[in-house]
């Protein structure tokens, strides 16, 4: 695979739509996205797995975002 033709992780979620209410939205849907895929892939087994890997790599994983 060629450098150009990589797709990161963030443009595959890009498309989703959004079925929240706006006023009710406290976190971008595509971050979520993201944030979710990469703690299962950690090893995350459940939502408060995902939660817990969440608030300890956020802060890390935005540089990258």
């Amino acid at each position: 695979m060629e450098a150009g033709s990589r797709v990161r992780l963030m443009d595959v979620w890009v498309g989703v739509r959004d079925p929240r209410q706006a006023k009710k939205v406290e976190h971008d849907l595509v971050e979520m996205l993201v944030v979710a895929v990469c703690a299962v892939l950690s090893g995350a087994d459940g939502f408060v797995e995902i939660e817990a890997w969440a608030k300890e790599k956020l802060d890390w994983l935005r540089r990258y975002l």
